[in-house]
């Protein structure tokens, strides 16, 4: 296994190549559904429910009354499951204080509401031993079944190994159809809040240099995934590195083994890190992520509402049992999360997949950038350069396939070093060489022409044309363009309107 530059980002598996069709659209993945999960709070973990049409049965009896279990509907698939902790503060018995992390309050009715002292906002960990799902930082299970916390999932099973006492995801035996796949999805819209900072244990191990797992994400507005870039630790920087078993704290300073380590950390920033183990008797290459290292992912989402995750394997190409020489969330079978209740972050810990979200309040915004502004003031700067104006040495034609008369549809003037400055999608055409570069002109296809002549507008007048006029459905068309032509700061302002008219 070769290390993966940041350069080379398009995911392997044809399936993530696919492209959405609209900001809505899954591409290509097929969303999995289930009825509605049951958050357990005010009940044991193990007793049985209690049904309230027999409360009367136990009114004069001296036993006392059980709980009521609540039932808090989460919709799995494309509705989401995962909600930051503010948005759920529902009370908890107190004999369930102790599954959660931290001090709790007590309540004048005797309950518990378990605050949040973690630094993040959203937190989901996986455990494969104990094939549940744990959520903002509390060791009660909140979904059982590794399949129930997935938007989609193909040709993946969970593998038990008694005799060795691991378990882990793997490929299916046998199946040479479909490449397995599994994808997470976290949307964070509901609470109007944007991901600020995104760190994630991605746990995953190679037993053949013919295998491999690949990891890819894909914001909620984004058109297509992105692959994460897997670095393997040389020798020489793995040293520095204690949980893999090859620290040298002898010939080095401590404080310098961590400076060290830091560096590397941020050198390989938005990469998932991982260490070429010693050969066995039984497999001769050996490949970990890093144990419980939580790789910094902020740059790929940050600034967004939510985002998918995806990991494809490939098995190996050699031996009878290649589909196991790929494996994510390899967990011990004797160090469950279960019975580890006061354990609390370190219990988490051993858990092989680990999203950890901060979010921020709203969307912010950003002004107009330097590079735009000099752009609009290059050749007078007491007078903005406007769309349709003077100077225009580009075109912009629409093929807006709700239009019947073309005649109506006039084309777009408007300055290359404007379009260059501000949209990536045009910063990539002109710089290419493709026809429209040279030609100066453009043909967009299956694009509705007034949205497109209003994100062109904002690019020179920094604002949406007839904006107290638009509507949700409106938004949602601009959403779509801002997306497809690429203009970051149109796409971060339509899902404030959006989210603004929810």
């Amino acid at each position: 296994m070769s290390n993966q530059t940041p350069d080379n980002s398009e995911p392997t598996l044809p399936l993530l190549r696919q492209e959405r069709e609209n900001v809505v659209d899954f591409g290509g993945l097929c969303p999995l559904y289930y009825a509605p999960m049951h958050y357990p709070t005010e009940v044991e973990l193990y007793e049985p429910s209690f049904d309230p049409h027999s409360a009367a049965l136990h009114e004069n009896s001296r036993q006392p009354a059980a709980t009521v279990k609540v039932q808090v509907p989460l919709p799995c698939g494309h509705f989401n499951i995962w909600r930051p902790l503010h948005d759920r503060r529902a009370p908890v018995a107190a004999r369930l204080a102790r599954f959660f992390v931290g001090s709790a309050a007590l309540q004048p009715d005797g309950r518990v509401v378990a605050p949040n002292n973690s630094t993040w906002d959203s937190r989901i960990s996986y455990s494969s031993a104990d094939d549940e799902y744990y959520e903002n930082g509390h060791v009660l299970p909140v979904i059982n079944g590794w399949r129930h916390g997935t938007l989609a999932a193909r040709s993946l099973f969970r593998k038990v190994e008694h005799d060795w006492m691991m378990t882990y995801l793997a490929p299916e035996q046998g199946n040479s159809h479909q490449q397995p796949l599994a994808v997470w999805r976290f949307n964070y819209a509901e609470s109007r809040r944007a991901v600020e900072r995104f760190h994630a244990v991605l746990g995953f191990s190679l037993f053949a240099e013919s295998a491999a797992v690949e990891w890819c994400v894909r914001p909620l507005s984004s058109r297509r995934f992105r692959r994460i870039p897997i670095h393997v630790l040389t020798p020489e920087e793995a040293r520095y590195f204690s949980e893999i078993g090859s620290g040298d704290s002898g010939e080095s300073h401590a404080d310098d083994s961590l400076e060290q380590r830091a560096r590397i950390i941020e050198q390989y920033c938005g990469q998932i890190l991982a260490y070429r183990a010693s050969s066995n008797e039984y497999n001769d290459y050996v490949v970990h992520s890093v144990p419980a290292l939580a790789a910094d992912l902020t740059q790929y989402v940050e600034g967004e509402y939510g985002f998918e995750l995806a990991v494809s394997f490939v098995p190996a190409s050699e031996g009878p049992d290649g589909w196991q020489k790929a494996q994510v969330a390899r967990q011990s079978l004797h160090h469950p999360i279960s019975g580890r209740m006061r354990e609390g972050e370190d219990a988490l810990s051993r858990c092989g997949l680990d999203f950890r979200i901060k979010l921020r309040d709203d969307i912010v915004v950003p002004p107009v950038s330097v590079e735009l502004t000099h752009a609009l003031t290059a050749t007078a700067p007491e007078q903005r350069l406007c769309m349709d104006g003077p100077g225009c040495n580009f075109t912009i034609c629409v093929r807006d396939p709700e239009n019947t008369v073309g005649s109506l549809q006039p084309p777009i003037g408007a300055h290359e070093h404007v379009l260059r400055a501000d949209s990536e999608y045009f910063a990539a055409l002109l710089e290419s060489d493709m026809a429209e570069s040279s030609s100066k002109q453009v043909e967009l296809e299956g694009m509705p022409y007034g949205p497109v002549r209003s994100a062109i507008y904002f690019l020179y007048a920094d604002s949406v044309p007839r904006e107290e006029s638009m509507d949700l459905n409106d938004w949602i068309v601009l959403l779509d363009v801002a997306s497809r032509l690429s203009i970051p700061r149109l796409h971060q302002l339509s899902q404030a309107r959006i989210l603004a008219e929810v």
